[in-house]
């Protein structure tokens, strides 16, 4: 909702962009974020971790993304304006708070290029093995550093037709998997619990911390937000977006999770865990299907890529530009490109060298790191906001739905490895020093860390 003189209402900001957006683009938009083929990254290990169980452990995720997705809705109708997980906690707790949740997506945008050449060199190394892993690291990287060198950007429509490809080969890999189960390849059946049903009461444990490895699929529903001043009714259609976007994607997840599940019944037996996907299509359509779904795999890696790549060097850059790090090299812009070259040179090594020195499975989890930590930031801020601050008393809306997604996504949180837990506290640690730093001992505002 707009004033007469342009400014977004209770925000303070002027309306610039043209509200254009429907409900139905929004949902489009959060479903290509989250990608439709996310399961290949996380499923040969996300199915041993669950014991055969990954599409119980989606429907977990989901429910909590749903949570979730509802407390984003509810801030982006009292901020109708771009939001993200920083703003939306900066405006409904506190700054400082803000800065934090800010800090942890900042880790997320660190690794996102990093985990999508690893997935996609892994993919592409098992479709054509002659060629070495680091070599395809290699390539991903230098095409997505060089797009970003020469600061092109990535059309909506060209995103959409990207999403839409790939929409097909998950399309296609589920009826291929639907005709080999009914044609007596793995257990032969379209319908059954085994995907569904835990083997013991022992397994809740690994259940929960396959849920936690499960959201890395969800991370990318709350870009939807940062749309709010281009959609045409953003009080009603972004938090409805959002839950419809984790909704759909949930259900692709869950569905290919499922099939997967049955036509490999035995998930000890994979060649590679990074590649599980690959040889489940391979078994269910041959090598024509297996470089089709590759195909959408190292789609998937280049769309995400770019934007993971340019979100983190530009942060850098803001950073730099305010002397919170060395601003010579940090604030450097390209004369002719105005992109800061150095920033997307260091995400791009940062990216070759974790490819090719760590695992899929701990970037993923640190991933998830980052994603749970906002997600519960967002929804602490729609209770402390709506509920304590300005008094609205709708239990469910404003109390309730927001405590069980933030207790949901703690519970996940917490059950993520060890290793993580500590490597991201580590990293929340250089966050604190970082703040004290910039603040000169919390004497001063944080700096702004937006998504």
């Amino acid at each position: 909702m707009a004033e007469p003189n342009g400014n977004v209402v209770g925000t303070g900001y002027d309306q610039t962009l043209k509200r254009v957006l429907t409900r139905k683009d929004l949902i489009i938009y959060g479903i290509a974020f989250m990608t439709p083929i996310a399961p290949a990254y996380i499923y040969g290990y996300a199915t041993t971790t669950t014991g055969g169980t990954l599409a119980l452990a989606y429907v977990i995720a989901m429910v909590a993304m749903l949570f979730t997705a509802m407390s984003y809705g509810k801030m982006a109708n009292a901020f109708p304006v771009a939001g993200s997980t920083y703003s939306y906690t900066e405006k409904g707790i506190n700054p400082y708070l803000g800065f934090f949740a800010g800090w942890a997506m900042f880790l997320d945008y660190v690794l996102v290029p990093l985990i999508v050449f690893m997935v996609g060199a892994a993919y592409a190394h098992s479709t054509f093995p002659a060629i070495p892993y680091y070599a395809y690291v290699f390539g991903i990287a230098l095409v997505t550093t060089v797009v970003n060198y020469f600061g092109v950007d990535i059309a909506a429509k060209t995103n959409m037709l990207l999403v839409g490809v790939m929409g097909v080969i998950v399309f296609l890999f589920c009826a291929m998997c639907a005709w080999a189960l009914t044609n007596g390849v793995g257990a032969g059946t379209l319908i059954s619990a085994a995907p569904f049903h835990p083997e013991s009461a022992h397994s809740i444990p690994t259940l929960v911390a396959g849920a936690a490895i499960a959201c890395f699929s969800f991370l990318g529903f709350d870009s939807i937000t940062t749309m709010a001043e281009e959609a045409i009714h953003p009080e009603k259609d972004i938090g409805t977006a959002a839950m419809a976007a984790c909704l759909l994607g949930g259900l692709i997840f869950i569905l290919q999770a499922y099939l997967a599940q049955l036509v490999w019944p035995d998930y000890t037996t994979f060649a590679s865990q990074d590649t599980a996907l690959f040889e489940v299509a391979q078994r269910v359509g041959g090598e024509w299907l297996a470089i089709t779904y590759t195909i959408a795999v190292i789609i998937s890696t280049m769309t995400a890529g770019l934007a993971g790549q340019s979100s983190a060097a530009r942060l850098l850059y803001g950073m730099g530009r305010d002397g919170l790090l060395p601003k010579a090299f940090f604030a450097h812009l390209h004369a002719k490109y105005k992109t800061p070259t150095y920033n997307i040179l260091i995400m791009a090594a940062i990216g070759i060298f974790g490819a090719i020195f760590l695992d899929i499975p701990i970037v993923t989890e640190l991933l998830n790191f980052g994603g749970l930590f906002g997600f519960m930031c967002v929804n602490l801020a729609v209770i402390v906001y709506y509920f304590w601050r300005k008094k609205e008393r709708q239990i469910f809306s404003y109390f309730l739905a927001p405590l069980i997604g933030f207790a949901v996504c703690a519970y996940l949180w917490a059950n993520l490895s060890t290793t993580c837990l500590i490597v991201g506290a580590v990293w929340l640690c250089v966050g604190l020093v970082y703040l004290l730093v910039s603040t000169r001992g919390l004497q001063h505002k944080p700096p702004v860390l937006k998504e």
